[in-house]
């Protein structure tokens, strides 16, 4: 069926090249900045991606006692009470 259509359209003549309702220029810019868009779409979504996936990291640092000749108990020390 797509064969006898494909013939009909070869044996039809000349083709009329299409009008267009904007110039060259314009044409371009519309192609570049959908293009820059998806583009755009994608890199935030990988941003997006990479924050919510990043592990996070916490800064605990111990507390020392400011008594510094008080024994140091458990905790500070990381070794169980004997």
């Amino acid at each position: 069926m797509y064969g006898k259509i494909l013939i009909a359209l070869l044996l039809s003549g000349a083709r009329r090249q299409l009008q267009h309702m904007f110039s060259e220029p314009v044409i371009i810019v519309i192609i570049l900045g959908v293009l820059a868009g998806i583009i755009g779409i994608i890199l935030l979504f990988a941003y997006v991606i990479g924050k919510l996936t990043k592990k996070r990291s916490l800064n605990v640092e111990p507390t020392f006692s400011h008594d510094t000749d008080a024994p140091l108990s458990s905790v500070e020390t990381r070794n169980p009470e004997i």
